[in-house]
């Protein structure tokens, strides 16, 4: 009797080339692959669990053992931009509650999954809890990582003391999804607003910026990002974003390796990439950790088997850490 191939499972957009270059490399080693798509309920695509049984567009998708998850799914409230104004759709509330319940079936799915000891890539838990920077923060601290200089704060005269304190100061959303930017004279002016929520200051790092690629225990990739000048947060540098940018291959310390492996099992990943800034003084100053990182660049540019790292993990070939 022919032996069932292994079935595993990717959660993103059709058009994702990083996710369907991880699928191509789980197919050579053997797995059947199954894309899910993220917006399968928004688009009328039949998903349905029946006792138990997950099946989606007539395919029986319970049983998937490993699952590559690209998109997290989660609710925000819908708007568009209009006359240079981000506005909510007049029926924002509805669409939005669409939108939770579709989250919230997607994610009950994979934590069951997860349950039974599917391999997630990874799992939602440890992607939510990435959205928390403070948490990441003290987690690096835990390891012994050189972190920035961090206020978090929604007290304008706490803000004030450390702008004065440290000089050169950046401040980005305590929950990502945002530019890093200068704390400037004409900020520092308006600072006001941050007693209706907290934000993240933080002292600014010079020096090189550093993606770290970790798969498992092993650093797959690790590179500086080259660009013709250097900008505040390289994924605003349009050299970057176009994908012009250069790459350099680096060797890390040991010691940075350890606290790399360390910061993502503690923060329940086993696909991360880690942003470092290593300075003119030659010390290496951990920002934040991705769970899901775009990397596919560098893959093409230095042949770093990324891909190929993340297939290995989602059907066995690799261990999770």
């Amino acid at each position: 009797m022919a032996k069932s191939p292994l079935r595993v499972g990717f959660f993103g957009t059709d058009d994702d080339l990083q996710l369907h270059a991880v699928a191509k490399e789980a197919r050579a080693l053997g797995a059947e692959d199954i894309l899910l798509r993220a917006d399968a309920l928004e688009t009328d695509l039949p998903l349905s669990e029946l006792d138990g049984r997950m099946i989606y567009r007539g395919i029986d998708v319970t049983d998937v053992t490993g699952f590559y998850l690209r998109a997290i799914p989660a609710a925000y409230a819908p708007y568009l931009e209009r006359d240079d104004e981000l506005v909510l759709y007049e029926d924002w509330f509805e669409r939005y509650m669409q939108e939770r319940e579709r989250a919230s079936f997607y994610v009950a799915w994979l934590l069951e999954l997860q349950r039974k000891g599917a391999r997630l890539v990874n799992p939602p838990t440890a992607a939510s809890v990435l959205q928390y920077k403070p948490f990441q923060l003290n987690v690096l601290r835990s390891v012994g990582a050189r972190v920035p200089r961090t206020l978090i704060s929604n007290d304008p005269d706490a803000v004030r003391a450390f702008h004065a304190d440290v000089k050169d100061v950046i401040y980005k959303p305590v929950t990502g999804g945002a530019i890093t930017r200068v704390l400037d004279d004409e900020t520092l002016e308006s600072l006001e607003v941050v007693r209706a929520a907290p934000v993240i200051f933080q002292e600014r790092i010079g020096g090189d910026d550093l993606r770290v690629m970790l798969a498992g225990n092993d650093i797959v990739s690790s590179v500086a990002i080259r660009t013709p000048s250097q900008h505040l947060d390289f994924r605003a540098d349009p050299v970057y974003s176009e994908g012009d940018a250069t790459y350099e291959p680096v060797e890390l310390p040991q010691a940075v390796v350890h606290q790399c492996r360390d910061a993502a099992r503690r923060c329940g990943l086993v696909f991360a990439g880690i942003d470092i800034k290593r300075t003119p003084e030659g010390e290496w100053v951990f920002l934040e950790l991705n769970s899901s990182p775009i990397y596919l660049d560098v893959e093409h540019k230095l042949g770093h088997p990324i891909s190929r790292a993340i297939a290995e993990l989602i059907v066995g070939q690799r261990p999770l850490g």
